[in-house]
């Protein structure tokens, strides 16, 4: 936004461009971005010195729903008196307090944590040679079944499970 306010008559005349580009999927971001650049008072009165609520106008005769209710939006933020906040954190600042508790979290990820196993459980070489070497070497590994009592051959397809229900009637046609 500060960048924008030193050259707000090209900005705002390349947005207002791109309102009519014949590619409908940058409308939205375009609108995003008129709103957003509105909100700061020497860029509102550039758009107002270019009439830049006459040529919203046109759009909203000739767009469909959204973009219409879009660029309402953009006319009464581009009418509004309000300035801007200078308290308030601009979107790059935001982003930069987000990467800061992304780092924080990944130094937390970072730590060097031992793993034990629990007792009877493969670890190490023991685990890759017992679950992986199969894969390597192109011998069939033999697999557990899943459920204990339950026999089914590694060859054979998966069987669906059948939900019990009741005979069914037959009904005269």
């Amino acid at each position: 936004k500060k960048m924008c306010v030193k050259i707000a008559n090209e900005v705002l005349k390349v947005l207002s461009d791109l309102l009519g580009h014949e590619n409908h999927e940058i409308h939205s971001y375009v609108n995003g971005a008129l709103y957003s650049i509105l909100a700061v008072p020497s860029i509102r009165e550039e758009a107002r010195a270019m009439e830049m609520e006459d040529i919203l106008q046109c759009y909203i005769e000739e767009g469909n729903a959204d973009m219409i209710q879009q660029i309402e939006f953009i006319i009464k933020q581009l009418k509004s008196e309000e300035s801007l906040d200078d308290s308030a954190e601009s979107d790059d600042e935001e982003k930069e307090d987000n990467n800061e508790d992304h780092n924080s979290m990944e130094a937390d990820l970072d730590k060097d944590e031992v793993l034990q196993p629990l007792d009877g459980e493969l670890s190490g070489e023991k685990l890759l040679t017992t679950e992986y070497l199969g894969i390597m070497t192109n011998t069939p590994k033999v697999k557990k079944p899943p459920f204990p009592g339950i026999q089914q051959s590694i060859d054979e397809p998966l069987q669906r499970p059948v939900t019990p229900g009741y005979p069914r009637a037959a009904y005269p046609t």
